[in-house]
């Protein structure tokens, strides 16, 4: 009988985004950092070391999912240095997506296409009627 993973929990939407321009600071500031030094730097007066964990964990499995191509609807290129503005929808769903753990942290990800419905539901209509 396989066994079954354990879920990571959900954050707030405010919470991953606090993180995620923590996480774009230290980038900026101090050339390659490490994301979850950055993480612990801006949420740690306000979360619990679980919480941010989970937040690490989601950012993670987000970034894995746009270097794999999914999320073009919602994403723009702006530089030539693989740099994209990302629409909010994306971290919204990757707020409260299902997440599990894996064997290793670089094998967590979204299912996709339990992803990307949440993010279509995230996601503002475009266009006029």
């Amino acid at each position: 009988m396989a066994k079954k993973r354990k879920s990571i929990p959900t954050v707030p939407f405010e919470m991953l985004i606090k993180g995620h321009e923590g996480i774009n600071e230290d980038h900026e500031r101090f050339g390659s950092a490490e994301p979850t030094v950055s993480l612990v730097r801006v949420l740690h007066k306000d979360h619990k070391p679980e919480e941010i964990l989970a937040a690490s964990y989601r950012l993670g499995a987000l970034a894995k999912l746009l270097r794999e191509g999914e999320g073009k609807p919602w994403t723009y290129a702006v530089t030539q240095d693989k740099l994209h503005m990302v629409n909010e929808a994306l971290f919204r769903a990757a707020a409260r997506a299902p997440l599990f753990e894996a064997k290793t942290v670089g094998e967590i990800s979204f299912e996709r296409n339990a992803f990307m419905k949440i993010a279509l539901e995230e996601s503002e209509a475009d266009g006029t009627a």
